[in-house]
């Protein structure tokens, strides 16, 4: 199912300019942002609201994320990873890896939720 302007997007991210870059571009789009970093909160948060994309950090996918699936089973997942991380190969096609642009942001995100760009 495409979601097109106004997506719930939830960001988990610990670095404070990471986390910046991505909820200052996706506000611009359009879509409403939720961020945090304490992860009980993201699990509120995915009890009480449908959440389109969770952008967290790739060492976050199994504990965060395995938490929400039986609340959102279709959850989908954007991972950002750093540059010297080992992202597991059935995570690739859902990893950003820092350094990105914002053009990199817009389009993966496009892409994890089926948008045309």
């Amino acid at each position: 199912m495409a979601v097109t302007g106004g997506a719930t997007i939830v960001i988990v991210e610990q670095s404070a300019a990471v986390q910046e870059l991505i909820e200052q571009a996706l506000r611009n789009d359009g879509d409403r942002v939720l961020v945090t970093q304490n992860l009980l909160e993201v699990v509120d948060i995915a009890r009480r609201v449908r959440i389109d994309l969770l952008v967290t950090e790739l060492e976050s996918r199994r504990t965060l994320v395995g938490q929400i699936r039986p609340i959102q089973p279709d959850l989908r997942v954007l991972y950002v990873s750093g540059a010297d991380d080992v992202v597991p190969q059935a995570d690739r096609d859902h990893t950003l890896t820092s350094p990105f642009s914002l053009d990199e942001l817009r389009a993966t995100i496009a892409t994890r939720l089926d948008r045309t760009t």
